[in-house]
């Protein structure tokens, strides 16, 4: 596992969460298999889409009890708290149990909690948002 790229996945944000999150992980996987997903969410309903279709070896599940609302502010959702699958999958990054982490939940709430949890890049004043 020590090759691979671990990627931290906030699989409750965006809407059709975590079905189209779980589908995404899971055609990214049936080519690449360079790639470990921590997956942040509720875990019985991550199991229900993932159901075997992944190598157990290619991801984890990281069981959380809540979520950043699409209508939260950012305010709210950072004090909503680190219990968030948003909060923790940021967070692995900052302890650097992952290398990068990807939500399609809400952009004020990720921008602000990232801000919160990450070091800026030297002499870099704003985060920046990166589309794949």
């Amino acid at each position: 596992m020590s090759n691979l790229i671990k990627i931290a996945v906030d699989a409750m944000g965006g809407d059709g969460s975590p079905k189209k999150i779980v589908d995404g992980i899971i055609h990214n996987h049936k080519s690449h298999h360079e790639n470990y997903f921590k997956i942040f969410g509720t875990e019985n309903e991550i199991n229900k889409y993932i159901d075997n279709k992944i190598d157990k070896n290619f991801y984890e599940i990281v069981d959380t009890k809540n979520v950043v609302k699409s209508t939260d502010s950012p305010l709210e959702a950072a004090k909503r708290g680190k219990d968030t699958s948003m909060w923790l999958s940021i967070e692995s990054v900052k302890k650097k149990e992952s290398d990068i982490v990807i939500s399609a939940g809400n952009t004020g709430a990720l921008l602000v909690i990232a801000k919160l949890n990450l070091k800026m890049i030297e002499n870099i004043d704003k985060p920046a948002l990166s589309a794949l």
